[in-house]
């Protein structure tokens, strides 16, 4: 059955130090395209997402937002980089003599330095953390694909309405397509009557002139490849695997045998029907555009 590629998902796990949440969330988009809102002293657990993700999911635009709640005797070392410390207060002497000031050095200015404080995080173990992501990850996603696939059953019911409409304007299609060249035949004698009263029209000639205009509106062959389409199209909307694609590119083709129908069927009936396809065809293309 097809998925959309919209939904929302919240994972969670907890281990005995820390509790891992993941949010994510995704919407349609042409390839898998993975954003990640990570906090920076967690960044090395994004390819652990990125793999829960990538193994799970196909296309669509995906946000992933992680949190980390520590809780516990979680003991961190903060230490001073004494380099870059002196390399700031040699600066900062530099200035004041050269603006001739005597104003002291404040505590609040060293602690505004950047990274001149540096915290040891070697004491969390990053294996445990990495499999409470995974498993958080693994949540998220089960939720998220709970939604996509109900959404995407919601979308297989109105396309599967809509293709039916298509059927029906084809069933009057080929009702319609004989009478066209019985109703040429029987236009083109009473012109031809009124043209050449008193003259001699062989039949042979009469004839001829119906068989090119038949071969030339003939649509047999577009409603042939229209059915395979619809019945590919079908099929293909059962599949478990990513359709979207296929989708797209089945509704272009069933789109290139309707207007070659359009233009070939030389009849205000047919051209109706045409019109309430393409219609159809078109609602359903805008619904495909959401299908993973």
């Amino acid at each position: 059955m097809i998925k959309s590629m919209t939904g929302f998902g919240r994972g969670e796990a907890v281990r005995s130090n820390y509790a891992v949440q993941v949010e994510v969330k995704s919407v349609n988009h042409r390839y898998l395209d993975l954003f990640f809102r990570i906090p920076k002293q967690y960044s090395q657990l994004e390819e652990t997402i990125r793999s829960a993700i990538t193994d799970r999911l196909a296309r669509g635009r995906v946000e992933v937002m992680l949190s980390v709640e520590e809780f516990g005797d979680q003991k961190r070392i903060v230490q001073i980089n004494n380099a870059l410390l002196q390399g700031y207060l040699g600066a900062l002497n530099a200035i004041k003599e050269k603006l001739g000031s005597d104003e002291p050095i404040q505590l609040s200015h060293v602690l505004s330095f950047p990274e001149l404080l540096e915290v040891d995080e070697s004491v969390l173990n990053w294996d445990d953390l990495a499999n409470g992501v995974a498993e958080a990850t693994n949540a998220a996603l089960d939720s998220l694909e709970a939604m996509r696939a109900a959404e995407g059953r919601r979308l297989c019911e109105d396309i599967e309405t809509k293709i039916v409409v298509v059927e029906d304007c084809m069933a009057k299609v080929v009702e319609t397509a004989p009478q066209v060249v019985i109703d040429y035949k029987n236009r083109l004698r009473e012109r031809l009557n009124e043209l050449l009263d008193g003259t001699t029209l062989t039949e042979e000639r009469f004839l001829g002139e119906v068989a090119i205009f038949a071969d030339r509106c003939s649509i047999d062959e577009e409603l042939v490849r229209l059915k395979s389409h619809i019945q590919q199209f079908t099929k293909t909307l059962r599949a478990t695997e990513s359709v979207g694609r296929k989708l797209d590119f089945l509704i272009q083709e069933m789109n290139r045998e309707v207007n070659t129908i359009g233009s070939k069927a030389n009849n205000v009936h047919i051209a109706g029907l045409v019109v309430n396809i393409k219609s159809e065809l078109e609602k359903i293309r805008e619904q495909i555009q959401n299908i993973e």
